[in-house]
């Protein structure tokens, strides 16, 4: 009996010996105790690894008993081994690997910017240990999104909307529902000029999102911080010199699904003028037809795109003081979009009037292109030098073809064909040196010398028309106009720091930047200077004479501009035991001036404004433990008008036709000034799961938004920037953030409540079209939508290298521009986006080459931007015979006036790293 219980006893564990035993445990950061998520875990000798997994945990099975080298390897840490043995009686061990980065003699700061630099470990702890609120995105996650420029990145943030371009694309941010005038754009923390000809902030579409180690809003200001966001502020770091060698970059070609269905309307950009007549010739140059040559249009097949970036980083001489980053990427679209809008009136009734119809569609040929350098020097312990330069262009053709059709009662409609070429360059150039100081144990220095220079080319803009009549077609009048502007940067910062023991420090600091601003514009009208020719078809066919030979230089379009800014801050950072306080003042004086190009003995010829600041703020942070905070901020901020809305223009609108009024600028526009509160909790857990749950409030003064004026001493009614009468506004709400995994799943997720009011001046209509009266509206503020939520499902898996992301974001209802008249604002119906991005590592993760395949996929629900009027008397409009015979009017309880559409587009390409 005792042998076959023997027997029975040996069957039942030789499966267990042939399966043999299992090794698993954690591997963490030695300083900071994170879990290192993707960190190479392996038997020496034997094929048996693993990757750690999103809560560090690594687990290897099917080990033989014996003696084995365990060894856990990750780039910029040190590689760690351990000596263990499997037994037959003990066939399992349990151990945790602990992880020193190869940067650990350099100070925490140093340690965060090297350690990880691209991880979503580094993201959350940045976003924990930060001072006041923020909110960061990884390079690591920017890579596995759909997204391959920054403006629709920061869609994926909590509270953060887009402004998007004619092609679909995000180019602004709004924040926290506080339009794009109220924040502010940094490159490595340094404010940055715009190319926009008209405001202050900078088109993020024109930054790739392969160049950015993170990205960061910043949505409470401390002292140290510029003051000039009310919504936020984006902060675009760069990619840095690695710890060891590293070159990497990728590959990539999609299409564009709109142009599977329709073709590709093209131009040749070497037929464009780069210089006007005025420019090639002198000022009083008299044109002649002979200096307009007309480009040739081509309907072609769109190219396919183009996607590729490099990236080489490491670190020279004894003890690697010098690091270098060389990053340079290109990318090469064909974008577009099909859809309509119409130009508008209003009835005698405070009703829209419904008056040309634009059908449009448009072909856009990009190409961005974005350089990035970062040089930094430790000339021993206590100093370092950085060099920091970038450079970045977008490039843009643009064609569209447009049929117009002007409805006049029951008579036939007026019909026109026009194209429009429009070759747009805009630049960013950027170069700054800092110093990084130890000037005795307690006391350290930090300066900034800076030079940026924005930049925007818009030559020879082409509009044509081609009227289609019942006797036959004939070219009317056509517009050839030039458009540039350069914004320039010059800036120095100086910041000092003093220890007084350990848990206080006391900082102050200083900045002064002169800005200078110069906008041209141009225009030449060519009209037919004979009887049309019967059915033209070609441009060519008619002669056109220069109706205005020296050209038309428009009001304020051309003006030049400075302004300086003295800032100075002292702040005080208080650290004892759960607590960490950060308060202090920053003050800011603002000395803008403007000269235009009317005549010198007019007063509006030039002017200007100066203005002082005071801005105190108060951060507290409470930890409840070593994962959870608790978070208050106060801050004060301003937002100062663009110059061209303080130049006088005039621009004059033709009521009787369009109920339009004219446009003018403000010289006595006042800067917005603004209280803030914020409250956070956050809560950090293994890997990457995260809650944030906060509430804002925002009480503005002096908020500018356009609106009817009367102009002084007269009774000429003008619509232009101005603070509302009321004087104020007021915008609050709150946030959730989630990010939870369970294994390789995940579930990330972000909603924003927001809630503003603003109230301005708005014409209605009298009794007769030609009498109005002003009568006050509340509304909320412009582009603030009530709901914003992101969701994505996500997949990980380190050890297999597969990351799959179905990301959604919806948008709701906003007011896109104010409109002039009582209750006919523009507003943007709500929208739901949904992308997806996946990728596979081809290579094995303990291989130094490596070598991954991605696929990018935009707006899958090829979702349209739409813009209605919401007019209370729409059902009985839409109810009379004229306006219910309008194209795309389907709805009788909204008037549609735009409609876009982009469809999907698709990307796929090759990533390597040596």
């Amino acid at each position: 009996m005792n042998r076959l219980y023997a027997l029975l006893i040996c069957l039942l564990t030789l499966p267990l010996a042939v399966l043999g035993g299992t090794i698993k445990g954690r591997v963490t950061d030695a300083r900071t105790g994170e879990p290192l998520v993707g960190t190479t875990v392996y038997l020496r000798g034997t094929g048996h690894s693993d990757q750690a997994q999103l809560d560090g945990s690594f687990t290897i099975r099917n080990v033989a008993a014996g003696e084995y080298e365990l060894i856990g390897q990750l780039i910029t840490y040190e590689s760690v081994s351990q000596r263990i043995t499997l037994t037959s009686a003990q066939p399992d061990q349990v151990l945790n690997l602990r992880l020193r980065d190869k940067n650990n003699a350099l100070d925490e700061v140093t340690v965060q910017g090297h350690r990880d630099p691209e991880g979503e470990v580094t993201a959350r702890r940045i976003e924990q240990v930060a001072p006041s609120i923020v909110n960061v995105v990884s390079a690591q996650a920017i890579q596995t999104s759909p997204d391959i420029q920054v403006a629709n990145v920061l869609q994926r943030v909590s509270g953060v909307t887009l402004e998007r371009s004619t092609n679909g694309d995000g180019r602004y941010a709004i924040v926290r529902g506080m339009d794009k005038r109220y924040n502010y754009t940094l490159v490595n923390g340094i404010k940055i000029p715009s190319p926009d000809p008209y405001n202050r902030y900078v088109p993020l579409d024109i930054f790739p999102a392969e160049l950015l180690q993170r990205l960061e809003v910043t949505k409470a200001l401390t002292p140290s911080m510029e003051g000039d966001a009310i919504g936020g502020v984006v902060n675009l770091v760069m990619k840095d010199a690695p710890a060891e060698r590293t070159l990497s970059g990728q590959l990539g070609t999609g299409y564009g699904q709109l142009f599977t269905d329709r073709s590709f309307l093209g131009f040749d950009r070497g037929q464009v003028n780069m210089k006007s007549p005025a420019e090639r010739n002198g000022s009083g140059y008299q044109a002649t037809p002979a200096d307009f040559p007309w480009v040739n249009y081509t309907h072609k097949t769109a190219r396919p795109n183009l996607l590729g970036n490099l990236t080489f980083g490491s670190r020279y001489g004894k003890e690697q003081r010098l690091g270098v980053l060389l990053a340079g990427s290109y990318q090469a679209q064909t974008r577009g979009s099909n859809g309509y809008f119409y130009e508008t009136g209003i009835t005698q009734d405070n009703q829209p009037a419904l008056r040309t119809l634009h059908v449009q569609q448009y072909s856009t040929a990009q190409q961005r292109l974005g350089l990035n350098a970062k040089l930094d020097y430790r000339l021993n312990a206590r100093n370092t030098l950085r060099f920091y330069g970038v450079y970045l262009q977008l490039d843009e053709a643009q064609a569209r073809a447009e049929t117009d059709t002007t409805y006049k009662g029951t008579a036939r409609p007026d019909v026109d064909r026009l194209l429009r070429n429009r070759y747009q360059r805009q630049g960013i150039a950027n170069a700054t040196l800092q110093g990084e100081h130890q000037l005795a144990p307690r006391l350290a220095a930090t300066w900034s010398l800076v030079y940026s220079r924005a930049t925007n080319n818009v030559p020879d803009v082409v509009e044509q028309d081609l009227k289609l009549t019942a006797s036959g077609n004939y070219y009317q009048n056509a517009t050839r106009t030039w458009l540039d502007n350069t914004d320039q940067d010059k800036a120095a910062y100086l910041n000092l720091k003093y220890t007084f023991l350990e848990g206080l420090d006391l900082s102050a600091g200083a900045l002064y930047r002169d800005k200078d601003r110069t906008n041209h514009y141009l225009a030449y009208s060519l009209r037919p200077s004979g009887q049309p020719a019967t059915n033209e078809q070609d441009i060519n066919s008619e002669a056109y004479s220069v109706f205005n030979p020296l050209g038309i230089y428009v009001g304020n379009n051309n003006y030049t501009a400075a302004e300086k800014v003295t800032a100075t801050y002292g702040q005080a950072r208080f650290v004892r035991g759960h607590w960490e306080v950060l308060g202090g003042v920053r003050t800011e004086y603002t000395d803008q001036s403007y000269i235009t190009s009317l005549p010198a003995s007019e007063a509006a010829n030039r002017g200007g404004q100066k203005y002082l600041d005071v801005l105190p703020s108060l951060h507290l942070r409470y930890t409840l433990d070593e994962r959870q905070n608790l978070r208050a901020s106060y801050f004060s901020s301003i937002s100062r008008p663009s110059f061209f809305e303080l130049t006088p223009h005039n621009n004059a609108g033709s009521v009787s036709e369009s109920n339009v009024y004219a446009e003018a600028g403000n010289p006595y526009l006042l800067h917005t000034q603004a209280q803030n509160l914020d409250l956070r909790y956050e809560f950090f857990g293994a890997g990457n799961d995260q809650v944030m749950l906060g509430a804002f409030y925002k009480n503005i003064k002096n908020p500018i938004e356009y609106g009817l004026v009367t102009l002084p001493s007269s009774t000429v009614t003008v619509y232009q920037p101005i603070n509302p009468g009321t004087g104020a506004a007021t915008n609050f709400g709150f946030e959730w953030v989630g990010v939870k995994y369970l294994g390789n799943f995940g579930l990330s997720t972000n909603y924003t409540f927001t809630q503003s009011a603003i109230t301005t001046d708005k014409g209605r209509s009298a009794t007769a079209e030609d009498t109005r009266v002003s009568v006050a509206q509340k509304r909320p503020l412009q582009g603030q939508s009530k709901h914003v939520a992101n969701a994505s499902l996500l997949y990980k898996n380190p050890r297999s290298g597969f990351d799959v992301q179905l990301a959604y974001v919806y948008t709701g209802a906003r007011i896109v521009q104010v409109g002039q008249f009582l209750g006919l604002d523009y507003w943007q119906r709500a929208q739901s986006q949904l992308d997806f991005s996946a990728e596979k590592r081809l290579t094995k993760s303990d291989k130094r080459f490596g070598l991954t395949a991605y696929i990018k996929v935009q707006n899958l629900l090829n979702t349209p931007y739409q813009v209605d009027i919401l007019a209370p008397g729409a059902p009985a409009l839409l109810g009379t015979p004229a306006v219910a015979n309008y194209p795309y009017q389907e709805r009788a309880d909204r008037v549609s006036v735009v409609n876009q559409t982009y469809r999907a587009y698709y990307l796929a390409g090759l990533r390597f790293r040596l």
